[in-house]
Parts: structure tokens; sequence; C-alpha cells
């Protein structure tokens, strides 16, 4: 019994020189095209190629990328360790932040898991691997980030105290346990300058566990930096006409709170 014969050798008998030489030619421009999209992603990640930025969050990303270069070249002119110097770690947070607004969460992810491995106690880089966390829906992980980066602020830092905090009360509300979640962003709320968004989101939780008085003390707290806030005065009319005597104690308690801010006269 003869060797069975393939399709594709029953195809190469059967066809023209020209057939088989087109098909050649088709083959090895297929084989080109693929080494070319190899090629093309190996030399964009290793930053041989600048893309064109078309957005806000492509230039970010673009600038901050120049910046590591920049940083990376001045760590190693000072003999510094690259992954630890400071210029270096505040271009790649900058590019995390960049990936995030892109929606690259995997490569953000990534990237900030490495920055906070090589500097496990830097305040800014566990609070925007506690924003990547938390965007991705991981609040475990993003509540410890959060915890920690608390813990490391330094007490002449409000505003990395202030972001700390919220992540921690926002990670509690989706964890469930609200009680321990107005408490953290009650506190955030009240660092100076004091952030009316916070307030607003202490004042919600307040609201669903029916603490009627804090609820109403931070909405007050609201109109007092935006007297037009229409959540604040849709809210304070429900507190006012069926809670008014925890509205008027909220009242009270602002204004007790408004005159120990007022400093002493000489």
């Amino acid at each position: 019994m003869g060797k069975k014969t393939s399709t594709i050798g029953r195809y190469f008998r059967a066809s023209t020189a020209g057939q088989r030489r087109a098909a050649y030619i088709v083959a090895i421009l297929s084989i080109a095209l693929l080494l070319a999209a190899i090629a093309f992603v190996v030399v964009s990640d290793l930053g041989l190629i600048r893309p064109v930025a078309t957005n806000a969050a492509q230039q970010q990303y673009l600038r901050a990328r120049d910046a590591e270069t920049q940083g990376i070249a001045a760590a190693q002119t000072a003999g510094a360790e690259i992954d630890t110097f400071p210029a270096v770690i505040t271009a790649r947070l900058s590019i995390v932040q960049a990936q995030l607004a892109m929606g690259q969460n995997a490569a953000a992810t990534r990237l900030v898991d490495s920055i906070v491995r090589a500097n496990p106690d830097n305040v800014r880089a566990l609070i925007v691997q506690g924003n990547v966390l938390e965007v991705a829906g991981d609040n475990g992980r993003a509540l410890d980030a959060y915890r920690s980066a608390f813990e490391y602020a330094p007490a002449g830092e409000p505003e990395l105290q202030r972001e700390a905090l919220r992540g921690i009360g926002n990670c509690l509300v989706q964890l469930g346990d609200s009680v321990q979640a107005f408490a953290m962003l009650s506190q955030a709320a009240f660092i100076p300058p004091e952030s009316t968004t916070l307030h607003l989101a202490a004042a919600k939780v307040a609201f669903d566990l029916e603490n009627w008085q804090d609820a109403a003390h931070h909405y007050y707290s609201v109109l007092i930096f935006d007297s037009d806030n229409e959540v604040a005065l849709e809210q304070i009319e429900v507190l006012e006409r069926d809670h008014s005597i925890a509205s008027q104690a909220a009242q009270e308690q602002l204004a007790q709170r408004m005159r120990q801010s007022i400093p002493d006269q000489p």
C-alpha cells in the first residue's frame, strides 16, 4: 500500500509554479508581520518607542516616564539605590496614577506593589496602593494599606492623615463596619482645612445608622463652607422636621465647636 498524501502535499503537486511562489510569499509575509508585532511589544515595554499622547492621562504617563528616567539617572550619579530614591518613587507613583486613570488596573497594581515592597513605610506609596486596591474592589488589602499609611503619617502632614482616614472609612463601609467607618470619616472631615466631601460622607453613614445628631452636625458643617449645598439642605430639612431635638443639639454642638476654634483675644 502506498503512502497517504497530505492535503498540502497534493495541493503543491497540483499547483503551478506561480501559485507555489505566491503561497511562499504569503507565508513569509505572515511570519514577518508576526515578528514585527513581537518586536513592537518588546521595545514598547522597554520604553524604546514613545507613543503619542491623545488625552490627559497619557500625557501624565509620558511625563512620569520622563521623570522616572531622570530620577534613575540622578540615583546612579549619586550612587544611591534606585528603587528607594525619592525622585524615582515620586515618578513611579505618578505612573501608577496615570495607569489607573487609563484603566490599566493590573499594571498599576503590579507597579505599586513593587514600590511598597521596596519602601514599606512610605506613606504616599501606601495611600496610592490603597487607592489602586480600592478601585479593584480588594477592600481588605486596601484597608491594610490605608491603616499602615495612617500609622506612618507624620503629625505635620494633615493631607496624608486625611486621605488615609478617608480610605479606612470607605473600606470599612464596604466591609460592613459602619460604626467604625463613621468614626474614621468623621475624624477625617474635621482635620483642617475641613472637607465638605468628607462631611457629607460621614453624615450619610451617620444617617444610615440613625445617629441623627451626628448626621445633622456634619450636614450643618457642610453649610458653613457651602451654604447652597443641595444634599445638605435636603437632609437638614428632613432632620429638622423628623428629629428636631437631635437637630437642635447638633446646632448647639456646632456653635460650641466654632467658639472653641476662635483664638482668645489678648
